[in-house]
């Protein structure tokens, strides 16, 4: 394998550009990627969201998407709406975080910005549609468990809890969806 460079995490120690994990040594113990010996520290290091201000972002960007869904819903019919709806969301989501402000208007007003989780910078239409449709997975799998099956109800439910619950225990802040893309949440 090529040695690579580590980059600078959050806590001020060494990260794997390869993989992402800590390095304390030669090679990435995580994926066995040798690591450069001249490594520069003077990287500017990010500061990772909190998780409140994480829940506030979705929580506006949830109300500012609530109206164009309803409009369209009445005006394109139940199921039309629905998809017509489905595809403004992806729009929305994917276009401004991959802008190099990385922001949606929740994360604008409450100062984070989405970053690619190796190199800090903009992230890829890749990274934002798979952040992005892991959490439209969830949402149409609750629309199917509505339907009847109490069972897929709780399982979509407990998915839907443990990717909004898992930055609290993610040393990196990340939910499920970001380690799925690759991105992590940092204040501006």
């Amino acid at each position: 394998m090529t040695p690579v460079a580590p980059v600078m995490g959050q806590t001020g120690g060494m990260i794997c550009t390869n993989c992402g994990s800590p390095v304390d040594g030669a090679t990435c113990r995580v994926c066995g990627t040798p690591v450069l010996a001249d490594t520069r520290t003077d990287a500017v290091t990010t500061v990772l969201a909190g998780w409140w201000s994480r829940v506030g972002a979705t929580i506006i960007d949830s109300l500012v998407l609530v109206v164009p869904t309803l409009v369209l819903d009445l005006l394109l019919g139940s199921l039309i709406g629905q998809i017509v709806a489905v595809g403004v969301q992806a729009a929305y989501m994917i276009g401004l975080q991959t802008k190099p402000a990385g922001q949606t208007l929740g994360n604008r007003a409450l100062q984070t910005r989405v970053r690619d989780a190796l190199t800090g910078r903009t992230i890829s239409v890749r990274q934002a549609a798979v952040r992005w449709g892991f959490i439209a997975f969830y949402g149409v799998l609750e629309v199917l468990s509505s339907t009847g099956t109490s069972s897929l109800t709780a399982a979509v439910s407990l998915l839907a809890l443990a990717d909004c619950l898992y930055p609290l225990f993610n040393p990196r802040k990340q939910t499920i969806h970001d380690r799925l893309a690759r991105t992590i949440v940092v204040r501006t």
